[in-house]
C-alpha cells in the first residue's frame, strides 16, 4: 500500500486563502487519480477537516490538536513522533517545520508559494528564525513544489536550490469556476481580494482613486483580512467623496466569491510582490476587465490578457485607465476557456501524480 501524506497546519476551513484553496482542491483533485493500493493521509490542525473531502475512500485524517501560547513547539514535537512511527510515505508540507530528521525516511515534496521571508515584505519580525528554519526545511527536503517559475527562479537565485529539484505546480480553479455565467448586471465598479499588508499595495490604488473627478459614485469592493494596513486604508478612504466602498474581511463559501466576480466590472490588482496571484485567474475566468499591476509573475500567469501598470505609476494615470474602461460601452467578455484549462485543478494534479509516479 502506498501511502501519500499531506500535512498544513496552517489550513483553516474557515479561510478562503490561495494556500487554502490549493491545499483542499489539490488532494480533492489529486484523490481521483488514486489506484486501488493507494491512499491518502491528510494532517490538519484539530477541527478543520476540509468538507469536500468527507467521504472520499482512501482517505483518512490526522488531527493535531492546539496547543495555544505552545503551540508551535508541540506541535513541532507531535509531528516529530508521528513521522518517526509511520512507515515511508510520500509527504507533502507546507511550512509548519516538522524535523528534518523525522522526514528522512519518508520521500519529502516541500510546497513553496513565495519566498516573501528573504524579500523586504518579509512578515517576520528581526528576531524571528522563520527564515532559518525555512531554508533549512527547504535544503533538506527531496523535492521542492512551486507554483511559478518566477518563485522557481528566486529559489534558484536567492536561495541555492538547484533547477532539478523543482517541480512548478501552478496553483488552480475550482470546476466551479468553469461554469457559464448568469446574466447578472456588473453593479460593482472594482473589485480587489487581498489581504491589508504593504506588499498588496492598496494604498497605490487609493491614491488613484483620490483623482477620481466624476459625478457617478464609483462602488469599490474591497475584499480581504488586516495584516497591519487595513485602518489606514479605511481612513483615507472615508475622505473621498463619490467612493463608495463595501469591505468585507473574509468569504467563507466559494460561491459567494464567484458571485462577487459575476458583479465585478473590473478587477484591479496593484501588488508589488506575489508567488502567484490566485484572484488574477479567477476574475479572468468570471469575465472581469483585469487591471494588474506589471510583475513578472503576472506575465507568467496571465500573458497579454491584462491591462498592465507599474506599480509605482502615476496615480493619475491609473486612474485614467480605470476610468476608460469603466466608461467603455465595450466591457465585453472575451472567450478564454483555452488558455483557462492550464488551470483545472484535474489537469494540475494529474502532471503531478505522473511526476511522483515516474
Amino acid at each position: 500500500m502506498k501511502t501519500y501524506l499531506f500535512c498544513s497546519l496552517y489550513y483553516k476551513k474557515s479561510l478562503v486563502t490561495g494556500g487554502n484553496k490549493r491545499f483542499e482542491n489539490f488532494i480533492f483533485y489529486f484523490h481521483q487519480f488514486l489506484n486501488q493500493d493507494e491512499n491518502i493521509i491528510v494532517v490538519i490542525k484539530k477541527g478543520n477537516i476540509p468538507e469536500k473531502l468527507i467521504g472520499l475512500n482512501r482517505i483518512s485524517f490526522f488531527e493535531v490538536p492546539s496547543f495555544f501560547m505552545f503551540d508551535r513547539l508541540f506541535s513541532y514535537i507531535y509531528l516529530s513522533i508521528k513521522f518517526y512511527r509511520s512507515k515511508r510515505m510520500m509527504v507533502v508540507s507546507d511550512f509548519m517545520p516538522i524535523p528534518n530528521k523525522a522526514l528522512s525516511k519518508h520521500l519529502h515534496y516541500q510546497l513553496i508559494h513565495d519566498i516573501r521571508n528573504f524579500t523586504k515584505y518579509k512578515r517576520a519580525s528581526y528576531l524571528n528564525t522563520a527564515d532559518k528554519l525555512q531554508m533549512s526545511q527547504w535544503k533538506n527536503a527531496n523535492k521542492i513544489i512551486t507554483v511559478s517559475h518566477f518563485t522557481k527562479n528566486e529559489l534558484i537565485n536567492k536561495c541555492s536550490i538547484k533547477s532539478n529539484d523543482i517541480f512548478v505546480s501552478p496553483n488552480g480553479l475550482d470546476d466551479r469556476y468553469y461554469d457559464s455565467k448568469s446574466p447578472i448586471d456588473r453593479d460593482i465598479d472594482i473589485t480587489y481580494i487581498a489581504t491589508f499588508e504593504k506588499r498588496k499595495n492598496h494604498k497605490h490604488l487609493i491614491k488613484a482613486l483620490s483623482r477620481y473627478s466624476g459625478y457617478k459614485q464609483i462602488k469599490l469592493c474591497l475584499i480581504g483580512k488586516d495584516l497591519g494596513t487595513f485602518q489606514d486604508i479605511k481612513k483615507i478612504l472615508s475622505k473621498l467623496e463619490n467612493i463608495n466602498v463595501s469591505y468585507i474581511e473574509s468569504i467563507p463559501d466559494e460561491n459567494d466569491i464567484i458571485a462577487i466576480y459575476d458583479r465585478t466590472k473590473l478587477f484591479v490588482y496593484p501588488s508589488l510582490y506575489e508567488g502567484f496571484g490566485m484572484p488574477l485567474i479567477e476574475a479572468i475566468s468570471r469575465g472581469c476587465t483585469v487591471l494588474c499591476s506589471e510583475i513578472p509573475v503576472f506575465k507568467e500567469i496571465a500573458g497579454d490578457i491584462p491591462i498592465y501598470f507599474a506599480p509605482d505609476c502615476d496615480p493619475q494615470y491609473l486612474m485614467d485607465l480605470i476610468q476608460k474602461e469603466l466608461n467603455s460601452e465595450d466591457l465585453i467578455e472575451t472567450d478564454n476557456s483555452s488558455f483557462l484549462e492550464k488551470y483545472r485543478w484535474s489537469y494540475i494534479t494529474k502532471q503531478f501524480y505522473l511526476n511522483v509516479k515516474n
